[in-house]
C-alpha cells in the first residue's frame, strides 16, 4: 500500500433503525489506522448517536445539516473535522438505505434510471500482478485500469509500459500516486508518460498543494489529473476543477456520502466528470456505485481488484462484474445488508460496547 502496511482490512459500518424497526446501512471511512474503525465506532457511540435519538428527516440532508449544526464547533475543538466528515458520510448512506427501504423502494426506481447496473474499472493494480490481472480483469469486459506508482523499487514508466502492453485495444492504463509527489517531481514523471497516454494520473500532488500548483501541474501535462478522495465540500471541488483537475472523485464514506456526490455532480463545472473513489466494503462500494449508475455513460466505479471478504462476501455475492458493469440491487432499499452470520465473524473482538455488533467489522 502507498501509505504503509496494511495488516488487516479494518473497516467501520453504521446501522440507523428507526422507530419501527426498519434499518438503514453506511459505511465510515477507516482504511488508515489500523484501528481507525474502533476510535470513530467510540465517537460514534459517545458523540453523534445521543443527537440522533429522536430525531425526525424527510431528506437524509436534513440530518446531515441538523448535526453540522450542533457538533462542528465540537469537532473543531478536538481538532476532528475530518473524522467528523467521515462520520457524516457514513450517516448520511445509511439514511438512503432506511428510508428507501420504508418507502418500498430501490434506489435505481427511486432515481428513475433507465440503466440499473453501474460501469466499473479495476483498481489498485500492484506491479508485480500486472500480467496476472489485467488480463483477468480485461476478461470481465474492464477497459480502464488503475496503477499504484510512485514507489522507489519500481520505474513508474516500466509499470505503465508493461500493463500498456497487457491491454487490449480500446483499453486505457489510469495511474494513482497517493499524493507522493512533490510539483517538480511530478511535473518530470508525467512529462516521462504522456507518450503512453495515460487516462488520467490520479492524486499527483498532495491534496492540499495550493491552487497555484495543482494549475501549473494542470497547464505543464497533457494528462488528465484526477482526485478527490482526500477532498472535503463542494467549494473545494469546485476550485480544484477550475484550476484544472478533471476528474473528482469524492468517496461516499469519507465526504457527503450519497447527498454530497449527487449535489457535486450537479455543482461541478463543465468539463469536468465524476468518477467515484471507492476501497472498502460492499455496503460503500454500492453505494459508491449508484452515483456511477446515476451519471451513465459519463462516469465509472473503481473496483479494487485484491482480496477483501469484507468487499466479496460480507453482504454476499453482490459485487460480479459482467461486461464491465455491476448491477445495482433490485430490492427495497441503497444497499444490501450484511449477512448477519459473516458480520458477527468479522467484528472486531477487541472491544465491545452497545452498538459494537453494529458498528465494527475488521478481519484479523
Amino acid at each position: 500500500m502507498a501509505l504503509g502496511t496494511m495488516p488487516t482490512r479494518p473497516a467501520l459500518l453504521v446501522r440507523i433503525r428507526d422507530v419501527d424497526g426498519c434499518l438503514g446501512w453506511g459505511e465510515v471511512w477507516a482504511n488508515f489506522p489500523p484501528r481507525a474503525n474502533l476510535h470513530k465506532a467510540h465517537i460514534i457511540e459517545d458523540v453523534v448517536a445521543p443527537q440522533l435519538r429522536g430525531a425526525r428527516f424527510v431528506e437524509p440532508r436534513e440530518i446531515g445539516d441538523f448535526l453540522c449544526n450542533q457538533l462542528s464547533v465540537y469537532f473543531l475543538h478536538v481538532g476532528q473535522l475530518e473524522v467528523f466528515s467521515h462520520i457524516l458520510a457514513g450517516i448520511d448512506t445509511a439514511l438512503w438505505d432506511l428510508a428507501l427501504r420504508k418507502a418500498g423502494r430501490s434506489f435505481a426506481e427511486f432515481m428513475e434510471l433507465s440503466e440499473t447496473s453501474a460501469q466499473s474499472y479495476a483498481t489498485s493494480i500492484n506491479a508485480d500482478d500486472l500480467e496476472r490481472l489485467i488480463p483477468h480483469h480485461a476478461s470481465l469486459g474492464q477497459t480502464h485500469f488503475k496503477l499504484k506508482i510512485g514507489f522507489a523499487e519500481h520505474g513508474n514508466r516500466e509499470i505503465v509500459e508493461r500493463a500498456a502492453r497487457l491491454c487490449p485495444v480500446g483499453s486505457r492504463i489510469l495511474v494513482d500516486s497517493n499524493q507522493s509527489w512533490t510539483l517538480a517531481t511530478a511535473r518530470d514523471e508525467l512529462r516521462n508518460l504522456e507518450d503512453l497516454s495515460p487516462f488520467f494520473a490520479e492524486e499527483p500532488l498532495p491534496a492540499n498543494a495550493s491552487l497555484a500548483d495543482w494549475e501549473e501541474l494542470a497547464s505543464s501535462t497533457d494528462i488528465p489529473l484526477a482526485g478527490g478522495e482526500n477532498i472535503y465540500g463542494i467549494e473545494n471541488f469546485c476550485a480544484m476543477a477550475n484550476v484544472g483537475l478533471r476528474i473528482l472523485q469524492p468517496d461516499v464514506a469519507k465526504w457527503g456520502g450519497v447527498t454530497g456526490a449527487l449535489d457535486l455532480a450537479r455543482a461541478m463545472p463543465q468539463g469536468a466528470c465524476l468518477w467515484p473513489h471507492f476501497m472498502g466494503t460492499a455496503v460503500g462500494q454500492v453505494a459508491a456505485l449508484s452515483i456511477t449508475a446515476v451519471l451513465a455513460g459519463t462516469s465509472s466505479c473503481e473496483v479494487d481488484v485484491n482480496e477483501n471478504a469484507l468487499r466479496t462476501d460480507l453482504c454476499g455475492d453482490i459485487i460480479t462484474v459482467r461486461n464491465g458493469r455491476v448491477d445495482l440491487p433490485s430490492d427495497p432499499g441503497l444497499v444490501v445488508p450484511p449477512v448477519p452470520d459473516l458480520l458477527a465473524a468479522f467484528a472486531d473482538g477487541r472491544d465491545s460496547g452497545p452498538m459494537a455488533e453494529a458498528l465494527q467489522s475488521g478481519i484479523s
